[in-house]
């Protein structure tokens, strides 16, 4: 009897193995072009910003030729809100495009990002917050200086972190049994095929509380800045409430000291069912 059950076991334990490296093989290249394209876009957008604090430190911050330098960052990207020069007192002094002009002469100085920048005097990307503009965004913005080295204050690029990484993962998933979702070290979801979940927070959010196996995993995510492994959730987000097995890889790209973990799971594969814990407390 014993011995029957330790071959059970042990075929179980065999089965795993194969499925996580099968898995494995199918997660890593979506993992490595998800990681390449958000990385290309944080190089053009660091880029982009570098140029146009170099050029609003010859002009008059208030001129038309600053509004112009403005428009020209935002354009032909669509995941942009605005852009916006700060100035040493942490205000607004001028918004692009003329929609969110109206936005001009408001303090941002006590967002946790700005009071960083005006400290420290370096490149930053926020963490999600809710802007003046009343949108959850994140915020790439980049010290500008005089001629003379003397600091001006900063350029700000409002941006759409989900629709941005969107436009990167979306493409590489649509034709492969994989899904992607990227998150903050903090937990914080930014991005994810399940819109429901997008903004929510794995680690305090009542949403994931009956998810242990996640939350461990997440937690894991969170510390390391890739492997693999593998969480209980349920199949298809709120579309089908069955928990199965999932198995995921992750990796990071990060910008100003700011990390984002991608994690690619792969969701097709014939999933151990486990119970659904809604129904698990009736």
């Amino acid at each position: 009897m014993r011995r029957g059950m330790m071959l059970v076991v042990g075929l179980v334990m065999l089965m795993t193995v194969n499925a996580f490296c099968m898995n494995i093989d199918v997660m890593m290249p979506v993992l490595e072009k998800a990681k390449g394209g958000i990385k290309t876009m944080f190089s053009s957008i660091n880029k982009d910003l570098s140029d146009a604090a170099r050029k609003l430190s010859r002009v008059d911050f208030e001129g038309e030729e600053a509004r112009r330098i403005l428009n020209g960052l935002s354009g032909g990207r669509d995941y942009v809100v605005d852009c916006a020069i700060i100035d040493t007192a942490g205000k607004m002094v001028v918004v692009e495009p003329q929609e969110y002009r109206k936005y001009e002469g408001e303090d941002v100085s006590r967002q946790v990002h700005i009071a960083e920048l005006l400290k420290t005097k370096r490149p930053i990307l926020s963490g999600v917050f809710l802007s003046v503009e009343g949108i959850e965004v994140v915020d790439f913005i980049y010290p500008v200086f005089s001629d003379k080295g003397e600091f001006l204050g900063g350029v700000s690029m409002l941006v759409r972190q989900q629709a941005l990484t969107g436009d990167i993962i979306a493409p590489l998933v649509r034709d492969v049994p994989c899904k992607a979702w990227v998150m903050q070290k903090d937990g914080l979801i930014i991005y994810d095929p399940d819109p429901n979940q997008i903004g929510r927070d794995i680690f305090t959010d009542d949403f994931f509380r009956p998810f242990e196996d996640l939350i461990s995993f997440s937690e894991t995510v969170s510390r390391a800045t890739d492997g693999a492994g593998s969480y209980d959730f349920y199949a298809k987000g709120l579309e089908d409430k069955t928990v199965v097995k999932k198995y995921a890889a992750w990796d990071t790209v990060s910008l100003y000291g700011t990390q984002w973990r991608i994690v690619v799971m792969e969701v097709d594969r014939p999933a151990i069912v486990i119970k659904d814990p809604d129904r698990s407390k009736k």
